[in-house]
């Protein structure tokens, strides 16, 4: 007998006995002015053509759909309609900067490449002008080492 009852209360299926007697069961009831209220969380129009002011969501690239109305969650704190347009702008300017992060880190990768192929470029210039000015050195050395052998002859 004890079984069933312990069965139906692990699946959260009240059982007859259950209630004030037992200490872990809460009897909640939840009192809503309107019975529509209820179920969609917000309240219907009262009269013709009024209605009450709903929040409508852009549309996201990743959803394709507009929500038709904010909807906070069950428990009781209600999140503002604006906070979900801010945060969505929030995570739309960080997409920006790091668009922004990407491009810039790629136009440094380009002007550090072409540095580097002109610093080669200088280097290659350089060694050519040292070795230049090595061989005219050694021309004078050649000059100069004939000049002084026939003058001390």
């Amino acid at each position: 007998m004890q079984a069933p009852a312990f069965k139906e209360k692990k699946r959260g299926v009240p059982t007859k006995n259950q209630g004030a007697h037992d200490p872990d069961y809460e009897n909640i009831i939840l009192a809503f002015k309107n019975q529509d209220q209820a179920k969609g969380g917000h309240s219907r129009p009262t009269s013709q053509g009024e209605q009450t002011p709903t929040c409508s969501h852009p549309i996201t690239p990743w959803e394709g759909t507009v929500p038709s109305q904010c909807r906070p969650p069950s428990d009781s704190i209600q999140i503002p309609c604006w906070l979900y347009r801010a945060i969505l702008s929030v995570y739309a300017l960080l997409a920006l900067v790091f668009i922004l992060c990407i491009v810039l880190s790629v136009f440094i990768l380009v002007k550090n490449s072409e540095m580097s192929k002109e610093l080669v470029d200088l280097k290659r210039d350089l060694w050519n002008d040292i070795k230049n000015i090595e061989t005219k050195v050694q021309r004078i050395l050649e000059v100069l080492e004939k000049t002084s052998k026939s003058s001390s002859k």
